[in-house]
């Protein structure tokens, strides 16, 4: 049967395969050309309490990309792009802003599903002086472990922003004394 209808119909098969092969390649290009795309979820306190209404501003090189607000249980969630690096902007009109740094370089051609990666942001009331030259650094990193498959908070950038913010403002005190 198929011999008789390839001798008969030759341009039907031919039409068919090559439908058939652009099918294949439209599907292969559009799953590639898809963004590999990463879930975060956080939850923002003050004063030990969650706090409703908090404002979340995500950069991309100085672009606002997203912008939420935390729910009454002062949670939230989004999604960032492989291989970009974004600011996280934590903030209420009764606290000091904070800012995380969010790295997802390393993770485009991931074949792995990456866990939701979750975190707490604990805001708190703090006078912002001229001295303060380190209020807009990330108070932490966020990154991806290949080793783990997995985000992780880089506990060792934190450390290095406190010790420098400890510098700071022991250097300062020594200048408001010499005046």
């Amino acid at each position: 049967m198929w011999l008789l209808l390839c001798i008969q119909k030759p341009a039907i098969i031919m039409q068919s395969i090559t439908s058939l092969t652009f099918l294949f390649l439209l599907f292969c290009l559009s799953a590639n050309s898809q963004e590999k795309t990463f879930d975060f979820k956080a939850q923002v306190f003050y004063e030990r309490e969650p706090l409703k209404e908090a404002t979340i501003e995500i950069y991309e090189a100085g672009d606002l990309v997203f912008e939420t607000q935390t729910k009454g249980n002062g949670k939230f969630d989004f999604e960032l792009e492989a291989e970009r690096q974004y600011h996280v902007e934590v903030s209420h009109e009764n606290a000091r802003t904070k800012v995380i740094w969010i790295n997802t370089k390393g993770t485009k051609n991931l074949k792995v599903k990456v866990p939701t990666f979750g975190f707490d942001v604990y805001l708190e009331e703090e006078e912002i002086t001229k001295f303060d030259e380190l209020s807009e650094i990330p108070v932490t990193l966020i990154k991806y472990q290949p080793k783990k498959e997995e985000f992780y908070m880089d506990k060792t950038y934190g450390e290095v922003i406190k010790s420098q913010r400890q510098k700071i403002k022991d250097n300062s005190l020594d200048l408001r004394r010499v005046k």
